[in-house]
């Protein structure tokens, strides 16, 4: 905790001197961004590393905005998107802190004219994505008449929401949610008597130093922004997040890394939450029946070969992965988001991960020493298993939830025409859970093809069914 505190007095004090020397290992760190930036496809990109509570690389690289060659630095403002959510879940635990809510109440009891089908729904229910509101591709679905339209209201949004179906009773299972987001955005309004955002500056951005963060406006002026790109039709083009919404509680948060690593070491300093409502959110998810997720709160909460991953990314291409146990946080923030569509092939996550293996040892599978492959079989069928996944035919033995969370494009993308596909080793999950079903084992592959070396990781059943799937370069 004390290295926390420490390290955020000298970011504040010194912030035109942030970065110490390098370590001996950033010429690597360096190529292996250059080269998946060049790969991806990705124009421009700010790194963070903290270990130990200390700052080893800040770094920007490549074009903030293309129309005009300014070059991404520290200082580069982005749209963080869904790295908002650990904001919006940190200010409802100071509320729970703070006596003024508690994790079970009912959000009917906090916001009026809810309809009768969330009488159910909790407060953890929104933060855990177990509310059974829409996921991304279908919140909000009655906006969708009029296309035409820029500015929404909080009212607007939630008389959408109130419109929208349940998938499921609440806690039966998880399912991503923006509108779960933004009605907790309300309720943090309700409760504190103000606007989400004048909260978020008043109890965080504030007092923390945060200069260069703030809250979706687009008619603002903002200093050092970086301008948002995605790609459509094997094209580089601009992204179009044009909306004005009054309550952006999901997704509205801009800032830069340098804001960011003050954030991480006032977490890691016990100065935004209590280290038990840090270790609340960073807990697992329980369903209904008693299995547990791969969600906190406004974090994604995992285990990579032993170590502990607490981590989330934003659609505009963020990304913000903190190694507890191993005292690493790596933050990447570009400006090559995705959207949402079947041809999307814009991929710039992974990167922390990448990062992270640098510096952690036992983290990547590449370097693992060859291994006889125990089940040729297997391997033969996750194989055709990605390839049919690619073509976007029907693959047996995955998961329904797995398959429709898999982007062909991406998949096809990566995969390319497979030169060869390798059996690397398999770790015991000690049945562990991943999305519900009990797991046996991960198995992975190196898989080459003429672009260069992937690495596939597949979450096995009992009875082989492939529950999770996970790919990288490192």
């Amino acid at each position: 905790m004390s290295l926390g505190r420490r390290l955020l007095g000298v970011l504040l004090l010194t912030a035109a001197t942030l970065a110490p020397a390098p370590p001996a290992g950033a010429d690597a760190i360096d190529e292996y961004i250059q080269g998946e930036m060049n790969a991806r496809r990705i124009p421009g990109l700010t790194v963070a590393v903290v270990r130990d509570g200390a700052v080893v690389k800040l770094q920007g690289y490549g074009v903030a905005n293309l129309e005009h060659d300014a070059p991404v630095t520290s200082d580069t403002v982005f749209e963080l998107a869904s790295l908002t959510k650990q904001f919006t879940a940190s200010a409802i635990m100071t509320l729970v802190e703070d006596g003024r809510l508690k994790l079970d109440d009912p959000i009917a009891t906090h916001l009026a004219n809810s309809p009768e089908a969330w009488k159910a729904i909790t407060v953890r229910h929104l933060l855990t994505h177990t509310s059974g509101l829409p996921g991304l591709a279908s919140g909000f679905k009655s906006l969708g008449a009029s296309p035409e339209r820029v500015t929404y209201s909080t009212a607007d949004l939630f008389d959408a929401a109130v419109r929208d179906t349940l998938s499921f009773a609440p806690g039966e299972r998880f399912q991503y949610s923006d509108v779960g987001y933004f009605l907790l955005g309300m309720i943090v309004e309700k409760i504190s008597g103000r606007r989400w955002a004048e909260y978020l500056d008043q109890r965080f951005f504030k007092p923390l130093g945060m200069t260069s963060t703030s809250v979706l406006d687009h008619r603002r002026i903002l200093k050092h922004r970086a301008a948002g790109y995605t790609i459509r039709d094997g094209e580089l083009v601009n992204i179009r997040r044009i909306w004005d919404v009054e309550l952006p509680s999901a997704y509205g948060v801009f800032s830069s890394v340098k804001d960011l690593v003050i954030w991480d070491a006032a977490l890691a300093g016990g100065r935004v939450l209590t280290p038990a409502s840090l270790a609340l959110m960073w807990t697992p998810l329980k369903r209904n029946n008693g299995a547990t997720g791969l969600y906190g709160f406004g974090w994604g909460v995992y285990d990579r070969r032993g170590h502990r991953w607490i981590s989330h990314t934003g659609l505009t291409g963020t990304e913000y992965s903190r190694f507890p146990d191993d005292r690493l946080t790596v933050i990447v923030l570009t400006n090559l988001g995705a959207f949402i569509g079947a041809d999307n092939t814009a991929d710039p996550w992974g990167l922390t991960y990448g990062v992270a293996g640098r510096y952690v040892p036992g983290l990547f599978v590449g370097n693992e020493p060859p291994k006889p492959d125990p089940d040729p079989a297997t391997t033969q069928r996750l194989r055709a298993t990605l390839e049919r996944l690619a073509r976007g035919e029907e693959a047996p033995g995955v998961t329904p939830g797995l398959r429709a969370a898999i982007s062909r494009a991406v998949l096809a993308r990566r995969l390319g025409t497979l030169q060869s596909f390798t059996f690397i080793t398999c770790d015991d999950e000690h049945g562990r859970e991943r999305h519900g079903d009990r797991v046996r084992r991960v198995c992975h592959y190196r898989a080459v093809n003429a672009t260069g070396t992937r690495y596939h990781s597949f979450w096995l059943a009992d009875d082989g069914r492939v529950v999770d799937y996970w790919s990288t370069t490192e």
